[in-house]
């Protein structure tokens, strides 16, 4: 966010200005004119912020999205928007807001999270760390699942940039959220004014010689497109997906593709998905604010179309430690 907005009273973004360039301060959430909350340091506190009215609340957002270079059209009541900066912005209005309007901007922090970091926070352990960096190195797909806030973006980000610098990186998503740091990374991001869908992005990216292809969360038939590609040769790649367990991940998985309508069944769907994917990465934020990697769980296929899982390392709550399984990955038992 940059910082040199002036401070004038005049300035309809004013009110927010502590909360973005505190770099505690992760996400802006307002709910009305008087209800203002932001997550510090993981904890979702009252702002003590309060705008005079709706009108002025209205105001501050169109100032954010004029900042995204955005902005409502006639009967538009939702606008989901990036800044520049990588930030991301959703405003939603009447009467789509019933109480509203409503504004949520997420900050984001280019440099805040390493591995090493990451480690220190005990997000994960270090044979965690191995097993992940083994995954990305024999060129597993892998899929990253966790719910909102939990972290899967970030662990996305950091397997991506774990890539050898020698392979050459597509990224289909937006930049703000994926905006892996890789030498030979380059990025195709949707922009619903051009007409381009999804499904073009990815047709693009397969024709552009990648390496590995890094995609980010779908919810709905485009989800179709990363996965015919994973099965056909695109091996190494990446995504991620919102679901509260592997189980649900795989579940959410099946229901998008139906969405699709390309005439597959449901035990084509699984053949499918169970071929696309080597690793699933469970990433969970604990109830103290915490995020953790807890489930790392290995693709084996299907018997009898049942997916076969096999738990790799596992989160004890009880103990707080992440618990490796006895038995190896078949990708360096080969």
């Amino acid at each position: 966010m940059k910082k040199n907005i002036s401070k004038s009273k005049k300035n309809p973004l004013a009110l927010l200005e502590p909360f973005l360039q505190d770099e505690a301060v992760s996400e802006i959430l307002i709910d009305s004119p008087d209800r203002v909350l932001v997550e510090r340091n993981r904890q979702l506190i009252d702002s003590g912020v309060k705008f005079t009215s709706a009108a002025e609340l209205r105001e501050t957002i169109n100032a954010v999205l004029a900042l995204c270079n955005e902005k409502f059209e006639a009967g538009q009541t939702v606008a989901d928007a990036g800044l520049p900066d990588g930030s991301r912005v959703l405003a939603v209005l009447p009467p789509t807001a019933v109480d509203g309007p409503y504004l949520v901007i997420r900050k984001f922090f280019r440099h805040s999270m390493t591995w090493e970091r990451i480690l220190e926070v005990k997000g994960i352990d270090r044979p965690t760390y191995d097993l992940l960096q083994s995954a990305v190195q024999s060129r597993q797909n892998i899929l990253v699942v966790g719910g909102t806030g939990s972290g899967k973006t970030t662990i996305l980000n950091l397997l991506a940039q774990s890539v050898s610098p020698t392979e050459r990186i597509i990224v289909v998503g937006n930049k703000g959220d994926l905006p892996v740091d890789h030498p030979r990374r380059i990025h195709l991001e949707p922009n619903r004014r051009m007409g381009l869908s999804i499904g073009d992005l990815f047709v693009a990216a397969a024709r552009m010689r990648p390496d590995r292809i890094i995609s980010t969360d779908f919810s709905g038939s485009e989800i179709i497109h990363p996965l015919q590609l994973a099965n056909t040769g695109h091996d190494g790649s990446m995504m991620n997906i919102h679901a509260n367990s592997v189980e649900d991940a795989l579940g959410r998985l099946e229901s998008m593709c139906l969405m699709a309508d390309i005439g597959l069944g449901l035990n084509e769907i699984r053949t499918m998905i169970a071929s696309a994917f080597g690793v699933i990465a469970y990433q969970r934020r604990m109830p103290n604010g915490s995020r953790k990697m807890t489930e790392i769980t290995e693709m084996r296929g299907l018997d009898h179309d049942r997916y076969l899982l096999q738990p790799l390392m596992r989160y004890n709550v009880e103990t707080d430690e992440f618990e490796m399984m006895s038995v190896k990955p078949s990708w360096e038992s080969k």
